[in-house]
């Protein structure tokens, strides 16, 4: 039985070795924003502040290199 194509996509992309420290990174990020604020700690939210942006971007790189998401290649062209 054949997968569609989107649902292959998908798959190949949990695949990557990028995904994996791309969660992780955005999960602490997270995390340590939540427990700053609950602490009231302002320098556990700046610090944890920095993980989210390079986990947003790992994932990023991880959709572009395998098209998927709102980086896929499109089938329009521009006139």
């Amino acid at each position: 039985m054949e997968l569609p194509r989107s649902i292959a996509k998908v798959s190949a992309v949990l695949r990557s070795r990028l995904l994996v420290p791309a969660v992780v990174a955005f999960a602490a990020g997270i995390a340590g924003v939540a427990f700053g604020l609950s602490h009231d700690d302002i320098v556990t939210v700046l610090g944890a502040l920095l993980f989210v942006p390079s986990g947003l971007l790992l994932i990023g790189i991880v959709a572009r290199r395998h098209n998927v998401g709102p980086f896929a290649s499109s089938r329009r062209r521009a006139n």
